[in-house]
């Protein structure tokens, strides 16, 4: 009977011991799988950011991006006239002067050179008005750029930043630990920048198709210089040119005139002298 008693009291110890043992297996299985969940939540990997750049295109706006850059350029008789209605040409179109230059050149001649932004939506109609302008367009270049697959790059990779950003910020509100919440927080900083980049580099793009480039110049005509009358009329230039330059080399050599005229006053003077006594003296004799 002791023996039996004994039986049963090992087989129960030894079940008891197998159930404990079942128990921390079945936690510490139950700890890991959710030790590798919370990693896997936190640490979003590269494969679902490459799912997220690529973008329908049948859903993006397929517009083709364009963009243009012309230049133009005048003579004209009338160099301030010109100017004026260039300048009011641009005013009535809502364009934008980003640099201005005036240059008077060596031969007296003025010329401005004007870089204009004019929205795209009115560009053709500002060229074909600019041709009426007073004066004649003796250049007329347009080039045309197509930048839609790198416009439609540009905006797929800002849409896939933002969400990628988004999702980080749902996993930064249901996180529990510190360092889960400060590695969140590294990559969003991290997407942030890039964000930021892509965003500059998106509306550099928009400003370009959105408002057309225009490089003007205007210049006085050059005065005829073939044929008899042309010639005629250059010799008397030269000729009054020649002699507005001597006249200022006299002026710039006034003290040694000056110096020399005294010299010469005074010598006259004394020899002068010296002659009449030459004479007083003989008529003594």
């Amino acid at each position: 009977m002791k023996k039996l008693l004994l039986c049963l009291v090992m087989i129960l110890l030894i079940f008891g011991q197998a159930c404990k043992n079942a128990n921390t297996k079945s936690r510490n299985v139950e700890g890991s799988t959710q030790s590798r969940v919370n990693s896997e939540s936190l640490n979003i990997n590269l494969d679902k950011e490459t799912k997220a750049n690529t973008v329908d295109l049948s859903s993006s706006d397929t517009t083709r991006k364009l963009t243009k850059e012309a230049t133009i350029s005048f003579e004209t008789n009338d160099y301030k006239t010109t100017c004026l209605a260039i300048r009011e040409l641009i005013a009535k179109y809502r364009g934008q002067i980003i640099e201005e230059s005036n240059t008077k050149r060596t031969n007296s001649e003025l010329e401005a050179i004007y870089d204009v932004r004019i929205p795209s939506k009115s560009f053709d109609l500002f060229l074909r008005e600019l041709e009426s302008v007073d004066g004649k367009m003796v250049d007329k270049r347009i080039k045309i750029e197509d930048i839609t697959a790198d416009y439609l790059d540009v905006q797929s990779r800002l849409k896939s930043k933002k969400e990628l950003e988004a999702r980080y910020l749902q996993l930064l509100a249901k996180a529990t630990k510190v360092t889960e919440m400060l590695e969140i927080e590294k990559q969003l900083n991290e997407q942030r920048t890039e964000i930021e980049s892509i965003e500059g580099r998106f509306k550099f793009m928009q400003h370009e198709v959105a408002n057309n480039l225009l490089h003007i110049t205007i210049s006085e005509t050059k005065t005829a210089t073939s044929g008899f009358f042309g010639r005629t009329l250059k010799a008397f230039s030269n000729g009054w040119s020649i002699f507005v330059h001597f006249l200022i080399g006299l002026l710039t050599l006034w003290p040694f005139i000056l110096v020399g005229f005294v010299i010469w006053f005074i010598s006259r003077r004394y020899f002068r002298h010296k002659k009449d006594k030459r004479i007083a003296g003989i008529g003594q004799l």
